[in-house]
């Protein structure tokens, strides 16, 4: 997956109050940029939960150096128990990435230039004063020299599947449409949990998964689609494509920029 993420509204708004003291508001957000995370945590048998501030891109704790990250940054979730850099962290690191959504690039013909061409498209839930949480894992690195020798470096990854096929889309009661055109647009899924506000919704069964790292990965794949057929898409412009664009801007629909 190729895609880059969106955090568009203050960090104090993404969990009901939860504040961080980075200001993460960023539209075009790449890897190896910060993000923020959510974590629960368990203190005397009661759970509380925290934002962080996390550097996108997994760096697991036998890594060299941060260029490790650029190439971590998603966790294919049907692998993600066999190889070594997430193995550790999938055991019980387990964290969720807010976002308000994210880009994704539609891959089509270009006779003009004899290569595929991409548009962008921005995927989103329907309200969009709702976030998307998607699945990922999180593992502190120590900073082996330099000024921040000896601190810590928090990151993170996110985990994806297979995106929904046109089979899913006709078995789908609502949202075959989305699922549809989610199939077409990248062969990838970022994987996102449900969020109710409740004890058991999936994000929390996520953040606090206690069984089989295996039975825990399964678990959020088997209801990725039924949160993805939720989402809508709208193609917004190229200026998405250089991640030193920003701003509210670059969600909005293509050729309504200026």
């Amino acid at each position: 997956m190729c895609g880059r993420y969106v955090i568009a509204r203050a960090a104090g708004d993404l969990l009901g109050g939860v504040e961080l003291e980075e200001d993460l508001d960023n539209y075009n957000v790449a890897p190896t940029q910060t993000v923020p995370v959510l974590v629960d945590h368990e203190d005397d048998g009661a759970w509380h939960r925290e934002l962080h501030a996390a550097r996108w891109g997994l760096l697991p704790r036998w890594a060299k150096d941060e260029s490790f990250s650029s190439r971590a940054f998603n966790a294919r979730s049907e692998t993600v128990l066999e190889k070594p850099t997430f193995r550790h962290a999938v055991k019980a690191q387990h964290c969720a990435v807010p976002a308000t959504g994210y880009y994704e690039w539609l891959k089509h013909p270009s006779p003009e230039k004899g290569r595929p061409a991409k548009t962008p498209f921005y995927v989103h839930p329907e309200d969009e004063a709702q976030n998307i949480y998607f699945a990922g894992l999180y593992e502190w690195w120590k900073v082996p020299d330099g000024p921040e020798a000896g601190g810590w470096l928090l990151s993170t990854t996110i985990l994806t599947m297979d995106s929904p096929g046109e089979r899913e889309a006709e078995l789908a009661e609502e949202g075959a449409a989305t699922l549809s055109e989610l199939s077409r647009l990248h062969d990838r899924l970022p994987i996102p949990l449900a969020f109710t506000g409740a004890d058991d919704d999936a994000l929390t069964r996520w953040l606090r998964a206690t069984d089989r790292p295996d039975a825990a990965v399964e678990r959020v794949r088997e209801g990725a689609y039924d949160v993805a057929a939720t989402w809508r898409l709208r193609e917004v412009g190229s200026e998405v494509g250089n991640v030193s664009n920003n701003g509210p801007g670059l969600i909005e629909p293509a050729g309504t920029l200026l």
